[in-house]
């Protein structure tokens, strides 16, 4: 195992912001064994390869050092689109999000835990739309859903702020479109427009 596999560990662990010792006792082995693998002394099992992979939330090819990109979806993203990309399906969104949440780390921010929690408030506003509709149960949410409701939307715009804020402006030059992003934007503007119709025409009928 190389050393890129040592200097990853620890620079991940430095990167999470935990102690050697808790980051031992999560990934289930002792604080020596971790400075032993941090360090290159010992080389790791497959078993604690694929555990470190998920903790760290990286793919192991790039713990190996076989990989620049942290994540394997995003290796080839930017020279291959596919074809679903050009239609509005939900694996097209899914792929856009993912573009999305790289580019905010690996451009600026660093933050991907604000990012995921960005995604995961978006989903929950969607799962109490869902309860509304009598689609889910209410059980699966623990506020009640006029707070569920308010709360959601209070926190997407404080995670909106907080991403603005950490972002460093940038100039963009001669950046390719992924097709699955511009396929997103797209259907997202037509939606925006048919809604501002809708909601214009509602205002002057009132």
């Amino acid at each position: 195992m190389n050393s890129s596999f040592s200097e990853k560990m620890l620079t991940l662990r430095q990167k999470k912001g935990i102690s050697q010792k808790e980051a031992a006792e999560r990934l289930g082995v002792s604080q020596a064994l971790l400075s032993h693998y941090e360090k290159g002394i010992r080389e790791c099992s497959l078993d604690f390869l694929v555990r470190a992979a998920a903790f760290y939330d990286v793919s192991s090819d790039y713990l190996l050092g076989i990989s620049d990109a942290e994540k394997p979806f995003r290796e080839n993203f930017d020279d291959i689109d596919v074809s679903v990309d050009e239609e509005f399906r939900t694996s097209t969104l899914f792929r856009a999000a993912t573009v999305l949440h790289d580019d905010f780390v690996q451009n600026g921010t660093g933050k991907s835990d604000l990012i995921k929690q960005y995604f995961a408030v978006s989903i929950y506003n969607l799962a109490v739309l869902a309860i509304r509709a009598g689609y889910i149960p209410k059980s699966w949410i623990n506020l009640g859903l006029n707070q569920a409701n308010a709360y959601s939307k209070a926190t997407l715009e404080l995670l909106s702020r907080n991403l603005v804020s950490e972002t460093q402006e940038k100039t963009v030059k001669n950046i390719r479109q992924p097709m699955c992003i511009k396929t997103v934007i797209s259907a997202a503007e037509k939606a925006i427009v048919k809604n501002m119709k809708s909601t214009a025409n509602i205002n002057l009928d009132s």
